[in-house]
């Protein structure tokens, strides 16, 4: 009985070692779980960082790239600005006389003017072949009559001379006996508009004529 005793107790005693051994062991292996968990909400807070940072510097490089499309865009618009203004600028100085600080040179006048009444010519035609009835047509002999005032009067000042545009019913006769008192010196009128007017007798309504003084 006694034996059993102590052959039971010893038992006990080894079963107890074993279950604080075990004891021991969960402790471990929960301290290495809670640790490596720890680690592994470490490593992801790092790595949400990290790409956070990242996503911050790709923000701030695509604003960059943005901001750098936008000031090269604006500096482009500017550089067609500067062209224009300073082709409107060359034409401003050729309808200038020298006196004024421009280019104006009545022989290039002439010229212009002759050319413009051309393309007028040339669009009557063509609208009379069209049956007398193009809006298109008629809009751009609009323009091209405005064009021809402008040119006129060019030559006006480079001649020193006034200007006239003509009405229905009129003839260079007509005009003549009007500024000059006489229909007789219409032939002036004719040499002084020889570079639009082929034909003393076709002047029509709109066209500008230059009257000499």
């Amino acid at each position: 009985m006694k034996q059993a005793i102590i052959l039971l107790r010893e038992r006990t005693g080894g079963l107890a070692s074993l279950l604080g051994l075990l004891a021991a062991g969960l402790l471990a292996i929960s301290f290495s779980t809670a640790t490596l968990a720890q680690q592994d909400d470490e490593a992801e807070e790092a790595t949400a960082e990290q790409a956070e940072e990242a996503s911050a510097e790709d923000v701030a490089a695509e604003a960059d790239g943005q901001d750098a499309a936008a000031l090269a865009e604006q500096l482009e618009e500017r550089e067609r600005q500067l062209r224009d203004a300073q082709r409107e600028l060359a034409a401003l100085r050729a309808r200038l006389p020298a006196e004024e600080g421009g280019e104006l040179d009545l022989d290039g006048a002439l010229r212009s003017a002759s050319v413009t009444m051309g393309a007028i010519r040339a669009t009557r035609g063509e609208l009379m072949r069209a049956g007398g009835r193009d809006e298109a047509l008629e809009e751009s002999i609009d323009e091209l009559v405005d064009e021809l005032g402008r040119e006129q009067r060019l030559v006006a000042r480079g001649l020193d001379a006034n200007l006239y545009r003509v009405r229905r019913g009129d003839t260079l006769a007509s005009i003549a006996g009007r500024f000059y008192g006489n229909p007789q010196r219409w032939e002036e009128l004719h040499e002084a508009n020889r570079h639009v007017l082929e034909n003393p007798d076709l002047v029509w309504p709109g066209l500008t004529l230059v009257i000499p003084r």
